[in-house]
């Protein structure tokens, strides 16, 4: 998966803020009304890639119940402190120690973009512990046109900050693998994304297309049942930076300048959304 300074930036995140918070935010998460509408009537669910285990919280909540599976030992301890009506299992997501068929419910929210190797052995693992009435949710990062449209535009000022002499003068530490090193393995075709740390430039993660989708899932056994892009509030905060707002953690919104609130108004979501979400099931015998 992703690199590991950026695997414990998550952790430190989620381990920042109390869990009860976490979980009362995700009512105003744009796909909630579909968990409820979803997995109401297909128990127990699955969260890949839990985190913290708020979506777990949620869940119990709706009286629905789930459980979580996630690489961090102390997330996932903490969350079992704190929701006992569920279990927490510590794993690498494309090697799930549970039995097949588990689940009649799966979701991974921005999760399997960050195997470096793509996200097939994720997704065949999913649908292996998915039930065969199950559905899964999976969002992942929109590789929309315009969105690889202003990542090709950036390339170069990515050179030009990540060069070493640069990074110097604007006093960057400069240790550790450089960015050509990082690049290394990944698929230009998936747009990989960058981050530095403490071992220097490292993979991020991938921001897919529509019919990239389809093929992984198409070939991990899913049929795709739903698809639309969605979260357009973040997506132009994504694409347009400080320009159009910033987010705002306290209200969990995108405080908005005056363009970005024109841009949420005239671009439309299936352009600027941030997550493309995929509502499948295993396919028919």
């Amino acid at each position: 998966m992703a690199d590991t300074h950026i695997a414990e930036s998550f952790e430190a995140g989620f381990l920042s803020c109390p869990l009860s918070e976490q979980v009362a935010d995700c009512e105003n998460y744009e796909l909630a009304p579909l968990f409820l509408r979803l997995f109401r009537e297909r128990q127990p669910v699955l969260e890949a890639g839990c985190g913290s285990g708020r979506w777990c919280g949620w869940f119990h909540k709706h009286s629905i119940q789930s459980d979580g599976i996630d690489w961090s030992k102390e997330l996932c301890v903490r969350a079992a402190r704190e929701i006992p009506s569920s279990r927490f299992v510590v794993c690498d997501m494309r090697n799930v120690p549970l039995p097949d068929c588990s689940y009649g419910g799966v979701i991974a929210l921005g999760s399997i973009e960050h195997a470096v190797e793509g996200p097939q052995a994720v997704l065949r693992e999913l649908h292996r512990l998915l039930k065969p009435d199950g559905v899964a949710v999976i969002t992942v990062p929109y590789g929309g046109k315009l969105r690889i449209l202003f990542r090709y535009l950036s390339k170069p000022l990515l050179s030009f900050r990540a060069a070493p002499s640069m990074r110097m003068l604007f006093k960057k530490p400069v240790a550790g693998r450089r960015l050509r090193e990082a690049l290394n393995g990944t698929n230009e075709k998936w747009h990989p994304r960058f981050s530095y740390g403490k071992e220097g430039w490292s993979f991020f993660e991938y921001e897919f297309n529509k019919s990239q989708m389809r093929g992984f899932l198409n070939d991990a056994g899913f049929e795709v049942r739903e698809e639309f892009v969605g979260f357009g509030d973040e997506g132009v905060s994504n694409n347009f930076g400080t320009l159009a707002g910033r987010w705002n953690k306290e209200r969990g919104k995108v405080d908005f300048t005056l363009l970005g609130a024109l841009l949420r108004k005239m671009v439309p979501v299936d352009i600027m959304g941030h997550m493309l979400c995929y509502v499948v099931g295993k396919k028919s015998a």
